[in-house]
């Protein structure tokens, strides 16, 4: 007989998973979404939204670093980085960046106001007080409009939005995927790059990764992508990254180089997750896989 309380997890149709609750923090229904924290037996802390698990204390540096480091250890060997985060969530991500020395500045944009709000009180062992940090900025409005409006280049766009589908969330004038996308490409410096989350990535489940990498090769000129298994998403969750730059191949990079980067950038110390050794197997997949890729 199971004890205690439960969160069900029915983000697959066929497949349930059960979190034993020991706390439940807040539940709140923003204008956009629906925002639960609780604290579970497995994973601590932890964040859902409408529904689908996001972050959890117990496991979340590994998607924030997976997310974060590739595109900012492999990008041009810049001394001052201008960054740009779609979607600012629990902060994680802006708590990566700001391990980097190299980094000038990271522009911060989220629709939902409320929802950081309350990030900011029940998540600071995720955010680490990076919202408010001197490199921060921090600004309320949808991805989509936000790129339309600004016209500064960026060294690094990392798109972090809670789903790949919710690109138009808060919008004032409607935008296609591809209006986003193309948004996203011309806000980036030229050899800059762009990493976003992109879904499951395994033998079976990869519909939607496929999907969005088949649909980026049509703006990128460089598109590859790379995973890791996720504890709290149950799941080897797919990443893209992509550049403007033809030439651009992070499989070409080599172990040295990258640990040589991470030296330069003053965050040895500071990974948990991600090593050159880690980095460059990210990007390798089984024949099945890379059958698939070669199609799109």
């Amino acid at each position: 007989m199971r004890k205690g309380k439960w969160y069900i997890d029915d983000y697959l149709p066929n497949t349930w998973t059960m979190h034993r609750i020991r706390r439940e923090i807040v539940r709140k229904k923003t204008k956009y979404q629906l925002i639960e924290i609780m604290d579970l037996f497995d994973f601590g802390r932890s964040l859902f939204i409408d529904g689908n698990p996001q972050s959890c204390e117990g496991s979340e540096w590994m998607y924030h670093e997976c997310l974060v480091h590739p595109a900012m250890l492999l990008g041009p060997d810049v001394k001052k980085k201008t960054i740009l985060v779609l979607g600012a969530g629990e902060g994680a991500t802006a708590r990566e960046l700001l391990k980097y020395r190299n980094v000038s500045d990271v522009t911060l944009v989220d629709v939902d106001e409320e929802a950081m709000k309350i990030f900011k009180k029940f998540l600071p062992m995720m955010h680490k007080n990076s919202f408010s940090h001197s490199k921060v900025k921090i600004v309320i409005d949808s991805a989509s409009d936000f790129l339309k409006k600004n016209q500064e280049e960026y060294d690094v766009i990392i798109s972090d939005i809670t789903d790949c589908n919710f690109f138009s969330l808060g919008t004032k004038i409607s935008r296609t995927e591809k209006d986003f996308y193309s948004l996203i490409a011309a806000r980036l410096k030229k050899d800059g790059l762009f990493a976003t989350h992109a879904g499951d990535l395994n033998e079976d489940e990869h519909k939607t990764h496929v999907r969005l990498r088949k649909f980026m090769k049509k703006i990128y000129p460089s598109v590859y992508s790379y995973k890791a298994y996720i504890p709290f998403l149950e799941n080897e969750w797919g990443f893209l990254i992509a550049s403007q730059n033809k030439g651009f191949n992070p499989k070409k990079f080599k172990e040295k180089i990258i640990q040589k980067r991470i030296l330069k950038c003053g965050i040895e110390k500071k990974l948990d997750y991600i090593s050159p050794e880690i980095l460059k197997a990210a990007f390798i997949f089984s024949p099945r896989l890379e059958k698939i890729f070669q199609k799109y």
